[in-house]
């Protein structure tokens, strides 16, 4: 199903009023958060509830979000944990939902007027999609936004995991409530706990497609880079634990084991730009004991020959 170039104008029928979740986690986001709901308040008919997951936050999290409830006149909600996980922060808010749909945002991104109730549309159609995609920018640091567009409505894990989609972000996606009862975000992983997600959801759903901006990702690659390095070896084993699980969910195994592959390349590449040439190592002999695309094949060869050369002649070799 694919809705072009259509906003929807006219207020939601009584049938779609006040259906959404909208799930925030937030740990020390007292500086962005309240830009991140007041993106919300044009979608006031859509949603019944906005449930703000206060994650261990040290700073103004709670006062900030409190006052927003009144100054924004949204039903916000907050429910305090102390996980320090994304995961299990988004978990938590999902256990509290009651809404029809689920909408995941996370505290420092930006929603684009009229995307929710655009993919509240799209799911009342007559394909009962239980999961809609619509586009998105991405703000990087210093640079004008980027938009990204969805094209396969059929678009299976296997080819997700292997990085032939479109990356689906928090934020660009409505869920089907009913379709989330067995299925949560890997908790306690430092990164990819979303792309997992996202798979064992593409296993089960069927999906829309909208061509309408839905919100803007906000993007720090210095955070990303340091959150797959961060003690590494530890965190790629419990992040490659939760990714063979999804065989239970039918994914091919190939698929998954291609995805690690895929990620134990990115941490090799971060550790050898950053001068860790035992740890760069380390990823790369784990990356080639598993089966491997013919695009990430290439990168292995190309970084095994990088990290040859650095380890002869030391940091002269262009990174």
């Amino acid at each position: 199903m694919h809705c072009k170039n259509r906003m929807l104008v006219n207020p939601l029928s009584a049938f779609t009023h006040g259906c959404v979740s909208v799930v925030i986690p937030a740990h020390n986001a007292a500086k962005t958060i309240r830009r991140t709901l007041a993106s919300l308040v044009s979608e006031r008919s859509a949603i019944l509830e906005c449930i703000v997951v206060n994650d261990g936050s040290l700073d103004e999290t709670v006062s900030v979000v409190q006052a927003c409830a009144v100054e924004l006149d949204l039903p916000i909600v907050v429910r305090s944990i102390r996980c320090l996980d994304a995961g299990a922060a988004r978990n938590h808010g999902l256990s509290q939902a009651s809404g029809k749909w689920v909408y995941f945002l996370d505290a420092d991104d930006v929603h684009e007027a009229g995307g929710l109730r655009a993919m509240v549309e799209a799911g009342e159609g007559p394909s009962a999609p239980e999961l809609v995609l619509g586009s998105y920018f991405i703000q990087r640091e210093g640079r004008a936004r980027d938009r990204f567009v969805h094209r396969d409505e059929k678009l299976s894990p296997e080819q997700y995991l292997a990085d032939r989609a479109v990356v689906i972000v928090m934020g660009c996606s409505l869920i089907r409530r009913d379709a989330l009862e067995n299925l949560r975000f890997p908790d306690s992983l430092a990164y990819d706990e979303d792309t997992l997600f996202w798979a064992a959801l593409l296993a089960s759903c069927r999906t829309a497609i909208i061509d309408v901006a839905v919100m803007t990702y906000n993007v720090s690659l210095q955070r990303s880079d340091d959150r797959l390095v961060h003690e590494s070896r530890s965190s790629f084993g419990r992040w490659r634990e939760s990714l063979l699980a999804l065989e239970s969910r039918g994914i091919s195994r190939t698929a998954l084991r291609q995805r690690e592959a895929f990620m134990a390349i990115r941490v090799a590449r971060i550790h050898m730009r950053r001068g860790e040439l035992v740890e760069a190592g380390h990823f790369l002999t784990v990356a080639r004991k598993a089966p491997k695309t013919r695009a990430d094949a290439y990168r292995w060869l190309r970084f095994r020959l990088k990290l040859a050369l650095r380890r002869r002649f030391g940091s002269n070799v262009p990174r």
